[in-house]
């Protein structure tokens, strides 16, 4: 198997523009969304049925079976490239802790630790070379009566909603439903746009990132992948403390991004991304990179009510234009929520132990980045990738667990 990902669209013998926001966006931020789902229970002919699943996905999606070809500094994909290569079986470490008897937090751990056994996603520069694989299923059995799903799709390919809308079409497959196919030639995809800003602010945040970006790559420190379980009760508790006469409403993204804002040291603006695809009018099941990155002021991100009111303008927050250095020095953050549409491997006789998001994903990324997601059930988490020296953990002791 190869070491690394690249990108996918439709008809064989094609090339289609990946599209603005994976060209300059979601390959920098991380070259492949990667997801690890925990289940109990046991299910006869799984490894075969869920091969069937997968091969029937790529039929419908040929994208899924693309390369990336990198010409004149944009990102092409050309599908039809991969043959039966999207599907493989994983043996389990021979040393393996008693799975039933771990917790919540114990799981997430637990699948931590067992990414080493699965592929590597890769990082940003081994996904702009051409013949790298764009998707990619993995299962691993285990002694005791439980499974682990792993699923890779390339940055290029699509996001977050992408990966689980293709998770959707294994789970109807394998419960002997039809699928549609999703649409990866939506005339929107060529044009979006990651930020959205003018275009003198968007080639300032870009040319600065970068180079803000490769410096804390080469000189900062290293990054590890943290995981905390976030308290419902909490979280709504803190709405109704931060709430003002001014924001009657306050989402539970604009408490767990406040309470990150204030948890972290030296940074000095804090991207959030917005889930485009309501606003954008593009229809559900489009596949691709649909969301905006939307930058506030650090200091002003750690009032909810501040991210209520300004975000939904997609404007940047404080003194109207974007300042050059934060990004210059790399010193931004990002977060990105994932829970409204976390969609976890589901198989008839297997139950949900835990979910959670690859820590590639905050590891290879040499700036701040924080995940919320589904771990469980009715259990959010949140796994960031801040190093213990910039963050101040009292911000995030009021939303977690």
């Amino acid at each position: 198997h190869r070491q690394g990902f690249a990108a996918g669209i439709l008809r064989p013998g094609s090339m289609i523009d990946a599209g603005n926001s994976a060209t300059y966006g979601a390959i920098s931020a991380a070259p492949t969304v990667s997801t690890l789902t925990l289940l109990s229970g046991r299910h006869p002919m799984l490894a075969k049925e869920l091969k069937t699943a997968v091969d029937k996905v790529v039929e419908a999606n040929p994208c899924l079976s693309a390369r990336v070809v990198n010409k004149d500094n944009r990102m092409l994909l050309e599908p039809g490239v991969h043959k039966d290569i999207f599907f493989r079986v994983v043996d389990p470490p021979k040393e393996c802790p008693l799975i039933g008897s771990l917790d919540l937090k114990g799981k997430l751990q637990f699948l931590q630790n067992l990414e080493q056994n699965f592929t590597n996603p890769g990082t940003a520069m081994n996904t702009i070379k051409s013949g790298c694989q764009v998707f990619l299923v993995e299962l691993m059995t285990f002694p005791e009566p439980y499974v682990c799903f792993v699923i890779h799709l390339s940055h290029l390919v699509g996001d977050a909603k992408t990966l689980y809308d293709i998770v959707s079409q294994l789970n109807a497959i394998l419960a002997g439903r039809q699928i549609e196919a999703l649409d990866w030639e939506c005339p929107a995809r060529n044009n979006f746009e990651l930020l959205p800003l003018s275009l003198k602010d968007r080639q300032k945040v870009i040319n600065w990132g970068c180079f803000g970006w490769l410096g804390q790559l080469l000189f900062g420190p290293k990054r590890q992948n943290h995981v905390s379980l976030l308290s419902k009760s909490q979280i709504e508790q803190e709405k109704e403390r931060q709430k003002t006469s001014k924001s009657k409403f306050l989402s539970s993204n604009d408490i767990i991004t406040a309470a990150l804002s204030r948890s972290i040291k030296n940074s000095y603006v804090m991207n959030v991304a917005v889930n485009m695809r309501n606003k954008a009018g593009v229809p559900g099941n489009v596949a691709g990179n649909y969301w905006h990155s939307v930058p506030m002021d650090h200091q002003a991100a750690a009032d909810p009510n501040t991210i209520r009111e300004f975000l939904p303008k997609l404007e940047y927050y404080k003194d109207g234009e974007v300042p050059c250095w934060p990004f210059f020095r790399g010193r931004y953050s990002f977060i990105t929520n994932w829970t409204s549409f976390t969609t976890p491997f589901q198989v008839e006789g297997l139950t949900l132990d835990c979910h959670a998001v690859h820590g590639n994903f905050l590891r290879e990324n040499p700036t701040n980045v924080a995940v919320v997601f589904h771990c469980a059930k009715d259990t959010m988490a949140l796994s960031h990738n801040v190093p213990a020296t910039n963050i101040d953990p009292t911000g995030l002791g009021a939303i977690c667990q």
